[in-house]
């Protein structure tokens, strides 16, 4: 168990999971571990008016925002509740597993007890690719998860 310990420790990322009260598994509280995190971004569309009797411009105003998936790459967890979401999600379940989020950014030293240098929420959340590790015998590779793709509603960068 302490190889376990020591394995998730070299990851900077972790991926908490909590249920999103959309439907889906109430119980569920899932963590993994990642190495590389995409897609933490907002997109804000802006609209162009041309407003009557202002001659400087146009006008710029704040339409929809959008948020694309979030990419979590190269990753472990000895949660296995956490690939039963990720089945639920490919089985495409009624009512379907959406989640909420945690994504906490640690230094590459962590596991001290110190708190995350960063941390960002996403709402409802769902599974959109799954890509798990080829296997080969003769690799040390301990990498369980290759890639996986959250699509969401929302993301927000916590202090």
């Amino acid at each position: 168990m302490a190889d376990d310990l020591h394995l998730l420790s070299l990851f900077n990322f972790e991926v908490h999971l909590s249920p999103s009260g959309r439907g889906g598994d109430e119980t569920l509280t899932r963590c993994a571990s990642f190495s590389e995190v995409a897609g933490l971004e907002t997109n804000i569309e802006i609209r162009e008016l041309r407003e009557g009797g202002y001659n400087q411009g146009v006008r710029r105003l704040v339409a929809k925002t959008s948020h694309p998936s979030l990419t979590l790459k190269r990753g472990v967890t000895l949660d296995r509740g956490f690939w039963e979401w990720i089945q639920r999600c490919v089985n495409g379940e009624f009512p379907l597993p959406y989640v909420s989020g945690s994504i906490l950014q640690f230094s590459p030293s962590k596991r001290g007890g110190e708190a995350a240098a960063a941390r960002w929420t996403f709402t409802n959340g769902i599974v959109t690719k799954v890509k798990s590790t080829d296997l080969n015998a003769t690799s040390g590779n301990a990498v369980a998860i290759e890639e996986i793709h959250i699509a969401h509603e929302g993301l927000t960068r916590v202090s």
